[in-house]
């Protein structure tokens, strides 16, 4: 039932994007730098701590909040070429063309999450990256039916409240929890493509 309830609030938030009109292709390709400068092979880091040095601080201040599974660290706007490489072939795979972004859009699911995508001049990048159980957890360790006192206490009280929906922004992701009777329902990293 709480799939349903997350997979019915993705396809609300893209048709509320549909609706608004869809995005131009250059909202999506204009001069925002997907990775800066860098080196793409920096999107996906296999085993690798963000403290560990000062550069690493500041490419993961730049990216914002990243999702990390069994050792693979995802950023927002990374190519997903570079994720399939690390996590290898989902369990189930989706695609169709995007209504409020130019190209296709595919959802690559995993077992407790699912990773969503946009195309860019031909290459698909990170949209979103969808928490579906509690087998998998942020980064910082809230899970699916954390209580909302772990979770302001983990992340401050820096964030946006709409409804039941706490939106904390960072570089070029937003991480947004959907909370009901005091405990996390949804968690969804997602790029921040007004950067």
């Amino acid at each position: 039932m709480k799939r349903i309830l997350i997979l019915s609030l993705a396809l609300l938030l893209l048709l509320a994007a549909c609706s608004k009109g869809g995005n131009t292709a250059g909202d999506v390709t204009g001069d925002m730098p997907v990775d800066g400068n860098k080196d793409n092979s920096q999107d996906v880091q296999e085993g690798q701590n963000p403290d560990n040095n000062q550069e690493n601080q500041e490419v993961n201040e730049e990216k914002g909040y990243e999702f990390v599974f069994d050792g693979v660290t995802i950023a927002m706007h990374s190519k997903m070429e570079l994720i399939l490489e690390k996590l290898g072939e989902p369990m189930e795979y989706f695609e169709a063309e995007s209504c409020a972004l130019p190209g296709m859009e595919k959802i690559y699911s995993y077992s407790g999450f699912e990773i969503l995508t946009y195309e860019k001049e031909g290459v698909d990048h990170v949209l979103s990256v969808v928490i579906l159980d509690d087998s998998v957890s942020t980064k910082e360790g809230v899970y699916l039916y954390s209580n909302l006192n772990s979770l302001i206490e983990i992340y401050g009280d820096d964030y946006t409240k709409e409804l039941n929906t706490y939106k904390y922004e960072s570089g070029q992701s937003q991480l947004v929890f959907l909370v009901e009777d005091e405990e996390v329902t949804s968690i969804e990293y997602l790029a921040n493509m007004e950067k």
